[in-house]
């Protein structure tokens, strides 16, 4: 019996349909158990007959094209992966483990004393059928998308006529916070789309922008209706024309979790109680206490002075909330009213105003239910908009064709932290761990999602990459790499091109600077050429990463991506590396200096230093 671990499951991320005729299958193991594993598969109901009466089921006979490729290594595991095409879109199948034990459904077992267990169809794992409906099927545009991610109240000032009557100078603090106000606004954005474009950005994300009472707007008032201090909905209709002119997509955020306590709902049930149309359409605790058992100030807001206790004691809230947030009550997405609300506010900003997508927040704590008939409105409204749910953890729940066509993929900004950060608080990676944590993202994801994943290295929750970095430039640029070379969509927090930094939220929410003179050049132009270099490589965007050298002792990695090799050192010292054998003595082309290069035994890597050649 075999001493070690290995585990396949039909019908999930180890066993998924690749396009309509390929199926994709994944097993791992154990370290350096399994020599050889070999695929046996076959029609179910592909029987011939042998001799007078017997028949026997025909199978794909042994090939090379049959055995699976070990592809990744992680920190306990080998993970092996084989691409099948069943003739007639149908497959019973089975592992044959270095010739001596058959892995099926239900059991593993040794063929050389039972040599008929490879014809028990009973004990092998299934794929009943490829249905093309089922496929994932993710906008097709998605793969070769650059976003721009954008906090709309400190991006640009665009209409001062409209600012908040506390609106403070642009970027005059030394320190910030949710509640100051500069001015930032839609026409702000309207006026930088040109500046956006000549980047190579090709489509921007924008936090909340409706009627609430925050300037981060998560606690929305009126899903309808644009903030007025961001402009009005005209506003926001010519920018979608513009950034289209500009071919640029546009998305937004959907609330959906919760929503303001001043939403005309929640009022309603404040006001009226279990006898309030609206009172199933929240999760109010205990019918027979007060809704807000807290103060309110005359037009129903929360003098939130005065309700600091009520986070240091949850249980004192009597409805369910974001985290323990009194004035973002959670919203009951089941009850018919408040899901019609919400599906017709999905169509409405895609038919009204020809949106590209929408970025669903804390869309794991809402239900699937909810998310499948979501997708089936927002595909119906458009059938190429994009949908991106805001889960910080694995996904492939939301991810099996039926809800989410991606996440914010925060699976690859962990890894990406602690190995180039030098401003962690978590432990750093060395170079092999950092290669099994990426391994990790790869094998948890099936490789048609990991193409459509929204790509981030911070964004308006997390710390900036800046300051993780230590505000290094150079080292900067390694982080932005690795992003760029990683299949999926990359994703820039505003002001990260130009060195923007601060710490976690507020103080990464930073006016934009504008000042080209306090700009950080060197490092836009680094984001410019990186985006030239994804349009016009196939290999930056490829979902298979070959390990070439992964050098614990020197600090650096040699990773290759079809044709493309990417050298990277996160040593601050320059230091001369011993070249890999299928590098040695060859002539390739740097494709970011634009220069052809002799190599010899060893190269040379700067301080933070990279390489991306083609040979």
């Amino acid at each position: 019996m075999i001493d070690y671990t290995v585990y396949h499951e039909a019908k999930s991320k180890y066993a998924y349909m690749y396009d309509k005729d390929t199926v994709h299958i994944r097993l791992f193991s154990t370290k350096n158990k399994i020599k050889k594993i070999e695929v046996i598969y076959g029609d179910p109901f592909l029987w011939v007959p042998v001799g007078n009466s017997l028949d026997e089921w025909t199978q794909v006979k042994e090939t090379s094209e049959s055995l699976m490729k070990l592809e990744y290594k992680t920190v306990q595991y080998d993970h092996f992966f084989i691409a099948l095409k069943p003739k007639y879109k149908r497959m019973k199948y089975a592992f044959i483990i270095n010739d001596q034990y058959i892995y099926g459904c239900r059991e593993i077992i040794d063929i050389k004393k039972h040599p008929k267990a490879k014809k028990n169809l009973f004990n092998h794992f299934n794929f009943p059928f490829l249905n093309e409906e089922d496929l994932y099927s993710p906008p097709p545009w998605v793969e070769d998308q650059i976003w721009y991610s954008i906090f709309p109240e400190r991006f640009s000032n665009g209409n001062q006529e409209i600012n908040p009557k506390d609106t403070l100078e642009w970027g005059k603090t030394d320190k910030y916070s949710n509640s100051q106000r500069f001015g930032g606004d839609l026409q702000g954005i309207i006026d930088k789309l040109k500046y956006i474009k000549s980047v190579g950005f090709t489509g921007i994300y924008m936090t909340p922008i409706f009627e609430a009472d925050t300037s981060h707007k998560y606690d929305t008032v009126n899903y309808y209706k644009i903030d007025k201090a961001f402009g009005d909905n005209e506003t926001f209709k010519r920018l979608v024309e513009e950034a289209h002119n500009l071919g640029i997509k546009v998305m937004l955020d959907a609330v959906f979790n919760h929503s303001g306590f001043r939403h005309p709902f929640f009022l309603d049930v404040v006001k009226n109680g279990k006898a309030s149309k609206y009172y199933d359409c929240f999760y109010i605790l205990d019918d027979k206490l007060p809704i807000a058992n807290f103060e309110l100030n005359e037009d129903f807001s929360i003098n939130r002075d005065k309700i600091k206790h009520m986070f240091r004691n949850p249980d004192l809230l009597n409805y369910r909330t974001f985290a323990f947030t009194p004035f973002m009550p959670k919203l009951n997405t089941d009850n018919p009213i408040m899901k019609e609300h919400l599906l017709d506010i999905a169509k409405f900003w895609i038919e009204k105003y020809d949106i590209d997508g929408w970025r669903l927040d804390v869309s794991n704590e809402v239900s699937h239910k909810f998310w499948r008939e979501f997708r089936k409105t927002v595909k119906d409204a458009k059938s190429d908009a994009y949908i991106v749910g805001e889960n910080w953890d694995n996904s492939n729940p939301w991810l099996l064709g039926d809800q989410h066509d991606a996440v914010m993929n925060y699976e690859i900004l962990i890894p990406i932290w602690n190995y180039f950060g030098t401003n962690i608080d978590n432990p750093e990676y060395s170079s092999t761990e950092f290669m099994y944590r990426i391994n990790k993202v790869l094998t948890d994801y099936p490789k048609n999602v990991l193409k459509s994943m929204y790509n981030l290295i911070d964004s308006h929750d997390t710390t900036r990459i800046m300051e993780i970095c230590s505000n290094n430039i150079d080292l900067v640029k390694l982080p932005y790499l690795f992003l760029f070379a990683f299949p999926g969509a990359p994703s820039i927090f505003y002001g990260g091109e130009i060195g923007l930094s601060g710490k976690h939220d507020p103080d990464n929410r930073r006016c934009m600077e504008w000042d080209t003179e306090k700009q950080n050049l060197d490092l836009l132009n680094h984001i410019k050429k990186l985006i030239k270099l994804r349009s016009k490589y196939q290999g930056f965007k490829s979902t298979d990463i070959e390990w070439i050298e992964v050098n614990d002792d020197f600090e650096f990695i040699i990773f290759k991506k079809d044709d493309i090799y990417f050298l990277m050192s996160k040593r601050y010292n320059p230091q001369n590396i011993i070249l890999p054998k299928e590098l040695i003595n060859t002539t390739i082309y740097d494709i970011y200096n634009e220069k052809t290069i002799n190599l010899s035994r060893t190269l040379e890597i700067g301080s933070y230093g990279f390489h991306i050649f083609k040979k």
